[in-house]
């Protein structure tokens, strides 16, 4: 059986840091998980690990790339946790044709030519949802592959982490291996 997200493997692709932790969850894990800034960071460490596992590192640029990028050209790139993706990711959603907004749409599109690629992976928000009775709850991250060139969304979608009975900052890893097996197997 193929990744039903195997097409974007082959892609060039550059990796925004982890816009959004979303507070306020049924299961208080959102205050649980601490300095969001810190936990955010470590979703993105998690996402890179996992996706360079599966070879993913000669083609993908990740987010810990792009800033590293950024602070050698700060006249010509923005850094990358400075760019409000993910507000212009919401923007687009809610407007079917909308393309993305400036100054997001060339913040993006400087931090793709550099690495020369098409196609933007934003992990727009991540939140945790409780499962029914008392089972625990997930993590649960929201992505969109933005294609910069024509200004648009090429794919969204959440993806899941398994159940857990409580809050573990282990949460990150999991939801990073569960995205990459959507792409390359494990």
């Amino acid at each position: 059986m193929q990744e039903p997200l195997a097409s974007f493997a082959s892609l060039r692709m550059i990796t925004m840091p982890t816009q959004f932790l979303r507070g306020g969850d049924a299961l208080g894990w959102s205050a649980k998980a601490g300095d969001p800034k810190q936990f955010l960071a470590a979703v993105d460490q998690a996402l890179e690990a996992a996706l360079r596992e599966r070879g993913l590192g000669t083609t993908w640029a990740f987010a810990g790339d792009l800033a590293r990028m950024a602070r050698r050209n700060p006249t010509y790139a923005t850094d990358p946790s400075a760019i409000r993706a993910g507000d212009a990711v919401r923007v687009m959603e809610r407007r079917k044709d909308a393309q993305i907004p400036e100054p997001v749409a060339s913040q993006i599109r400087v931090l793709a030519g550099i690495h020369d690629a098409r196609h933007a992976l934003i992990p727009v928000e991540l939140r945790f949802d409780a499962e029914k009775g008392d089972a625990g709850g997930r993590a649960v991250l929201h992505f969109v592959v933005l294609d910069v060139r024509a200004s648009r969304i090429s794919w969204a979608g959440d993806i899941p982490s398994e159940v857990a009975p409580e809050f573990s900052p282990a949460l990150a890893t999991a939801l990073a291996r569960r995205f990459a097996d959507l792409i390359v197997a494990g």
